[in-house]
């Protein structure tokens, strides 16, 4: 089960790297095409639009396919507008071809989740399975930026893109030879995996995934102008806390993917309370450097590594088709963005303070925590009634 697992992980690791080298080439981007930075800043909205909009359009197109064919139709068209970006030297095109790269993106998470679903050995080690892919998450949050700043620093921000979409090529490659084999989904199952996305239920779950990596990212997001305007640490420091936040968000996901299967409640519970007290702290000490460096990294163990137990419960009633798995991938990424844009706002209504933004977050973890604890609620109360 392992090695395919690994591969699709890798598959992860450049859509996410693809995600953030928009941010990493910001200012060469800008004086290049001649456009201020906020229009460059645009881009990566329009990448993270495309996720969430495009990905389940694909998904719905695809979902006949067998989950290894569909899975390398999306990598292999991936690649064309990755490559394609630095073609033509216009930020329309730019604009248009980071669409079409976020809609691609989105679907490929998605198709990978629900691939990994399904290679699990039985449904007690999905959460477990899906980890081990979302992992090339946490991995390319790690290495994307760094990586593109460096090859747009040593050669140009043409660069990063050709060595993405190659990267991307050679994925293709690998799993066309290693990946295996899985029956299509039949009409009933696509016609099930259709009707699961009606039910109430299913959606209540989802809100507890759009606000829990919400609250992530609406602290996540501001992390850098909260290191080094509020706490005071240098540009390099910040990179180095900023890197080790990212290798905690990576243990963190692989500890938790163990927990995820048989108690995916009460790692969302103890996540929740973690994530609204360690940004409680962060935003109430923000200038003090300790403090701060401790809650930073406590947040890399208890945000978006909640992403096992959220995709394992939303298995339990809609099943594993891609269909669902797309349309959670796009619920969470929208999450990230309103998190961020909530965030934005409060920010600016304060006058600029980034400590604004852990109180974002630690509403976003409140709602959370009370959406998950009405299903629960619920589920217990619903429980005498059906043993009667």
């Amino acid at each position: 089960m392992k090695k395919p697992l690994f591969l699709l992980m890798l598959a992860m690791l450049v859509v996410v790297a693809s995600e953030l080298q928009v941010p990493a080439v910001m200012p060469e981007m800008a004086a290049d095409l001649n456009v201020d930075t906020g229009k460059i800043g645009l881009l990566v909205s329009l990448f993270a639009l495309g996720m969430a909009l495009g990905g389940p359009v694909i998904a719905f197109f695809l979902r006949y396919q067998p989950p290894k064919r569909g899975l390398l139709i999306v990598i292999a068209a991936y690649t064309i507008p990755e490559i394609a970006v630095p073609l033509i030297d216009e930020y329309w095109w730019v604009a248009l071809m980071r669409i079409a790269t976020g809609c691609l993106a989105g679907a490929a998470v998605g198709l990978s989740v629900g691939y990994a679903a399904r290679l699990a050995p039985d449904p007690s080690k999905i959460g477990e399975a899906v980890s081990i892919v979302l992992s090339g998450v946490m991995a390319g949050v790690v290495v994307g930026l760094p990586v593109s700043h460096f090859i747009a620093s040593h050669l140009n921000w043409q660069a990063t893109f050709y060595v993405l979409g190659v990267a991307a090529l050679l994925v293709f490659l690998v799993s066309l030879a290693a990946l295996p084999e899985k029956r299509a989904a039949s009409v009933e199952d696509s016609a099930q995996d259709l009707r699961n996305l009606r039910q109430p239920r299913l959606w209540s779950r989802f809100m507890v995934s759009f606000l829990t990596i919400g609250s992530a990212y609406a602290a996540f997001s501001y992390f850098t102008p909260l290191l080094e305007q509020s706490a005071g640490f240098g540009s390099d420091a910040t990179t180095l806390i900023l890197l080790a936040y990212g290798l905690c968000s990576l243990v963190g996901n692989i500890i938790v993917g163990k927990l995820a299967d048989k108690h995916a409640i009460n790692v969302l519970r103890f996540g929740h309370a973690l994530l609204f007290i360690s940004l409680g702290v962060l935003a109430l000490a923000a200038e003090n450097q300790l403090v701060v460096l401790v809650m930073v990294l406590i947040v890399g163990l208890a945000g978006v590594t909640m992403n096992p137990p959220l995709v394992t419960r939303v298995v339990e009633i809609g099943g594993s088709g891609n269909l669902v798995a797309t349309v959670h991938m796009s619920v969470i990424t929208l999450g990230i963005a309103a998190g961020t844009a909530v965030s934005a706002t409060t920010i600016s209504a304060s006058g600029n303070d980034p400590a604004v933004a852990m109180w974002t977050g630690c509403v976003f973890a409140l709602l959370a925590a009370f959406a998950l604890g009405l299903q629960t609620e619920r589920k217990a109360t619903a429980k005498p009634s059906e043993d009667r």
